[in-house]
Parts: C-alpha cells; sequence; structure tokens
C-alpha cells in the first residue's frame, strides 16, 4: 500500500513538474524584450544615381510559396489577393485578407519603400517597371536545440542570458527592370541569411523572431542588389531615356 502511494505521489509530482516547466516556457518566450518594429521593414542605403519612376511589382506567387510551402499550383486558390495585372502584381494597390502571412506584407513593404525612396525618383513620369520575386526561401529554420537545453537545465542558463530559441531566414531574390517597351534591360539576384535569437533581456519575443529574420534577411539581399543597380544607373538610365523615345 505505501509503495502504490509512493508511486502515485511521484507520479502527481512529476506531471506537476512538467506542467510548471512548460507554463514557464511560454512565460519565458513572450516576455522577450524586442517585438516587431517600424524599424525593421525601413531599408536604408539610397543609391547615388537614382532612375526614373519605375513601377514596382512583384512576383506574388514566388511569395506565396516560400512563406506557405505550397505547390504553384495550388496558390492560384488561396485567397489573399494583390490586384494582379500582366506583370504578376501591381502592388500600388494592395489588399491583404486576416490569415495572410504577414511576412508576405513586410517583404512587399521593403521593396515598395526600396525602390520608391532608394532606387527611384518616385514623383517623375513612369519610365519603366521593376519586379521582385523570390527565388529560394528557407524561412522556417527554427533553433530548437536551445529550448531542449533549457528545459534540461531548468532555465537556470536563460536567466543569464542563454537563448531559448532562433529563428533563421535565408532569402535569395532576383529583381529585374523593364522599359516602357517591355524590354528586360536589368537583372539582379542577391541571397542572405539572418538569425534572430529568443531570449530573455536582449532577444526577440517568441511571436515576432521569425517576422524579423526574415525582414533582415529580405532587407540584406535588397542593399547587395540597389548596389549592384547603383553600378549599372547610368547604363539603365541611357536605355530608360532611349525606350520612352520610341513611345
Amino acid at each position: 500500500m505505501h509503495s502504490k502511494s509512493s508511486y502515485y505521489f511521484h507520479k502527481t509530482k512529476n506531471l506537476n513538474m512538467k506542467r510548471i516547466l512548460f507554463y514557464l516556457s511560454i512565460i519565458l518566450m513572450t516576455s522577450s524584450c524586442v517585438s516587431m518594429r517600424l524599424q525593421d521593414v525601413s531599408p536604408k542605403g539610397k543609391n547615388s544615381v537614382i532612375l526614373p519612376t519605375l513601377k514596382p511589382h512583384v512576383d506574388i506567387k514566388s511569395f506565396e510559396n516560400t512563406y506557405y510551402g505550397l505547390s504553384p499550383l495550388l496558390i492560384e486558390s488561396h485567397p489573399v489577393y494583390y490586384g494582379t495585372d500582366i506583370w504578376g502584381v501591381d502592388v500600388t494597390e494592395t489588399t491583404v485578407y486576416n490569415d495572410a502571412d504577414p511576412r508576405i506584407q513586410d517583404a512587399i513593404s521593403i521593396f515598395i519603400k526600396d525602390v520608391k525612396e532608394n532606387i527611384t525618383n518616385p514623383y517623375g513620369e513612369r519610365q519603366g517597371d521593376i519586379l521582385c520575386r523570390i527565388t529560394f526561401g528557407d524561412v522556417n529554420s527554427r533553433g530548437y536545440e536551445w529550448f531542449l537545453l533549457s528545459i534540461a537545465t531548468l532555465y537556470i542558463p536563460n536567466l543569464l542570458g542563454m537563448p531559448l530559441l532562433s529563428n533563421r531566414s535565408t532569402i535569395e531574390l532576383e529583381v529585374q527592370i523593364f522599359d516602357l517597351n517591355k524590354n528586360l534591360i536589368g537583372r539582379y539576384t542577391a541571397d542572405c541569411t539572418n538569425k534572430k535569437y529568443v531570449a530573455l533581456y536582449w532577444g526577440s519575443a517568441y511571436p515576432t523572431a521569425a517576422r524579423r529574420a526574415n525582414a533582415a534577411a529580405f532587407m540584406c539581399a535588397m542593399y547587395k542588389i540597389k548596389k549592384q543597380i547603383d553600378l549599372d544607373a547610368p547604363k539603365l538610365i541611357a536605355k530608360l531615356k532611349r525606350a520612352k523615345k520610341k513611345q
């Protein structure tokens, strides 16, 4: 009888300990310091030579395939609408349903801001188009080894700054520039990886760590592409002007 009582006592004790650890992990992950901020989707670095006005577009299928992991054949039926045109998507008139992955809007916002604030003159007469697509994305990589280590050590190292989780995003972008006659006059690619940690005091909050890692990787890839465009700017401007004269 004593043996049975002891067994149930230890079983209940272990169960309660697991519950305590579970709730503690939730509290620690959601009480981390940094949430999503405006600066996370505000690209810096204006090109030294600004291009004439170009209309921004994105290949929405490549964005949805990256963030939803869907087959391109299934994306057509997904309830996210951005206003399609012959380039794929007209991002100047954007409507997003509530169930859309926020990382899609983050990436589109970064691209639009970069085009209008850092690459082109947003106020002149349109002289062409600029299209962005994601050619590779690994955006859901999480470092659960930190979480397992935290549980094994009863979260004591986390109080001293050890991460609870990590989120890593790798993005490869392709940006194409077209003149008014729809001729491709420039094509640029770049990739970047960023990792954000979920931790007390200095880390990201769990709900936004993946968003912040993705935004940082996307912004980094766009920065590399901006530098390539800057080097080609005189050639691109000349081609855009020639096409405009033929209109």
